[in-house]
């Protein structure tokens, strides 16, 4: 392999990061194959693993003067909200104080769920869609926006909802809801084994190889 002008792209951070992000938002396209329980457990262990590598990606500069295109419409964004809204119930909002709307209100601002998990799907998507097109220079100036939406955006979202998913998984009503999911769920088409092992969090760069993106690490 030549050596690369941009060497971000191949670190092994981000290549981590990659993986993870593409492997979380399949997670999201997918949602409608889950039961709430299972999508709840997967979320709380994919999202601070997320948060860990976006933390751990190297520093970079823009290369070129104009922003990569982005793939995600508004269309596809309200696919996976609403599929995770609809999922979720009565248990989508939350209340939240780490907004910046916070400055003009005296009580917790109504948050949602799907709406949280769709704002860091939008940018990890548009990410890993520029990441699949296979140029160095976009794929660099893609992670190096990415990297800032994380500080700037995304980031606070992502922790943010891991309090309220938190909340959904343990509280004490959780027993009770799962009971009666439980038995809506086992005439389902979807009732089946869903286990989510670590080795799955890192299939994201061998399932991506149908996509283009494998051929870029070897």
């Amino acid at each position: 392999m030549e050596k690369s002008n941009t060497p971000i792209i191949f670190d092994k951070n981000t290549v981590e990061f990659v993986t993870v992000a593409a492997e979380f938002c399949g997670f999201l396209e997918r949602v409608n194959e889950t039961k709430r329980r299972t999508f709840v457990d997967t979320a709380l262990k994919l999202l601070p693993l997320l948060y860990l590598k976006a933390s751990l990606l190297p520093q970079g500069e823009r290369i070129d003067e104009f922003d990569p295109e982005t793939f995600v419409t508004e269309g596809d964004y309200e696919r996976v909200r609403c599929a995770i809204a609809a999922l979720m119930g009565e248990k989508d909002d939350y209340l939240d104080v780490f907004l910046d709307d916070m400055a003009y209100s005296d009580t917790p601002i109504k948050q949602n769920i799907s709406e949280n998990l769709a704002d860091i799907y939008q940018p990890l998507k548009d990410f890993i869609c520029v990441y699949q097109l296979g140029f160095d220079q976009t794929m660099n100036d893609a992670l190096v926006i990415c990297r800032e939406h994380f500080a700037e955006f995304w980031g606070q979202r992502l922790v943010n909802v891991m309090r309220a998913l938190h909340e959904v998984r343990y509280s004490k009503q959780t027993d009770t809801d799962e009971e009666a999911e439980d038995d809506a769920y086992a005439s389902s088409p979807f009732a089946e084994d869903e286990g989510y092992s670590e080795d799955d969090l890192y299939e994201g760069l061998e399932a991506g190889e149908d996509d283009g993106l494998g051929d870029r690490w070897e």
